[in-house]
């Protein structure tokens, strides 16, 4: 432990306890991680082998990382983002002899002082969130960069910034795009960011929801499912898109669509979830209705242009824990919370333990499969067959199972 927290930089190793309580909890709700991974991982194929782990770092993570640690692997954890790190949670993986460099709220000079210096202890492989362990290295630690055996990837964002390096020539390892796996998208981004968004925000305000008319900018798979769970507690979700095709989908799953123009300003909530840069930015500014509340289900902390928002405000108040209102030169006032940052985790506890279990699983599996070898330089998704391992686990861990073929469903009908 002395030696992990020699080379830590967290805020309160006195806070172990309360982390060990909530990693704990963690682990009876993840039977997926907790025994199909530790199985798989039981071969050796991470005996010794460097492990980068940068992702939210909050109990679930933690469980990821003591099981990462189990298998063999030397395990250095730092957070995805400022904002959401839980200091409790990092004192108990340095209590127990896991290196950790993180701090809630330690802003964004000090984030990428603690990202490099995992980038300094040479990893082998890489669980990212939005690639932001990866791109730092490619841009600031080139030779350390140059020794990465692979990189799992847990978002969209992440991907796509992943797909970029390798379309430029950039990526000379192989990359597990586990956003792209269906046990990880399919669940994650649809159940977890959905319910845990909208719980989220429920949280930070104390606002009825039932009522509400709600923006929804981007309609990928964390649109589908906050436009769903808002749908069933009583808003009306109007979602704004830029592909045709997602607005048709939404349109056929009975919302109503309609350009940023037109939804804005009879919009009470709007929640951004592109995965990309400023989808409210300072272009939306005189749309927005007075009151209105701005919330961020996407990656980047610049879905919602604060800054831009800050620039144009006269005064910014907060008005309630994690809510803070930017009063306007016209009298209008926009209320933005947790910063702009995920809301979901920077304001609430994150995905439900029940969907990381999965997500994780693909995370370490993904891990696992670098760690054996056999890729090319490329990014990769995890085999079906994988896939149907992993959701089998879980169907399991819930006493459930499924039917097989039977020898005359087999039969190939004449003439094909």
């Amino acid at each position: 432990m002395s030696d992990a927290a020699d080379r830590s930089r967290i805020a309160d190793l006195g806070l172990a306890p309360g982390g060990r309580r909530a990693i704990e909890w963690a682990r009876r709700h993840s039977p997926v991680v907790d025994t199909y991974l530790r199985e798989r991982l039981a071969d050796g194929a991470l005996d010794g082998r460097r492990v980068a782990l940068v992702v939210h770092l909050e109990a679930k993570t933690a469980l990821l990382a003591t099981v990462l640690a189990d298998a063999g692997a030397e395990v250095v954890v730092a957070g995805s983002n400022p904002l959401s790190t839980k200091d409790e949670v990092a004192a108990a993986l340095v209590d127990r002899g896991i290196e950790v460099h993180s701090t809630r709220a330690s802003g964004y000079a000090v984030w990428e002082e603690d990202l490099l210096a995992v980038a300094d202890s040479r990893p082998e492989l890489v669980i990212d969130d939005g690639a932001e362990l990866t791109t730092r290295m490619a841009r600031h630690r080139p030779e350390a960069y140059a020794g990465l055996v692979g990189v799992t990837e847990q978002t969209t964002t992440g991907v796509a910034r992943l797909r970029a390096l390798a379309d430029a020539g950039r990526l000379p390892f192989p990359a597990m795009a586990a956003n792209d796996a269906a046990c990880k998208h399919l669940f994650d981004n649809r159940y977890g960011t959905g319910q845990s968004t909208v719980q989220a925000i429920m949280g930070l305000t104390n606002m009825l929801v039932a009522g509400m008319t709600v923006a929804v900018v981007g309609y990928g798979w964390v649109g589908r499912g906050l436009a769903t769970y808002l749908r069933a507690l009583g808003a009306t979700p109007v979602v704004v898109e830029i592909d045709p095709v997602k607005a048709l989908e939404a349109f056929m799953d009975g919302h109503s669509v309609a350009t940023a123009v037109e939804a804005l300003p009879t919009a009470d909530l709007v929640i951004t979830a592109t995965g990309g840069l400023r989808a409210i930015g300072a272009r939306h500014l005189d749309l927005l209705a007075d009151g209105v509340i701005l919330a961020n289900a996407g990656h980047h902390d610049l879905e919602v242009d604060v800054e831009a928002l800050a620039g144009a405000a006269v005064e910014v108040v907060e008005v309630r824990e994690g809510i803070e209102r930017y009063e306007l030169p016209d009298g209008r006032g926009v209320h933005v919370l947790a910063g702009g940052a995920l809301v979901n985790i920077a304001g609430g506890l994150g995905h439900p333990i029940e969907i990381m279990d999965l997500s994780f699983a693909v995370q370490g599996v993904g891990c696992h499969e670098l760690a054996r070898g056999g890729y090319e330089p490329g990014v990769h998704v995890i085999s079906p067959a994988l896939d149907r391992e992993i959701a089998a686990a879980k169907l399991a861990a819930h006493g459930l199972s499924v039917d097989e073929l039977s020898a005359d469903q087999r039969d190939v009908p004449h003439g094909l």
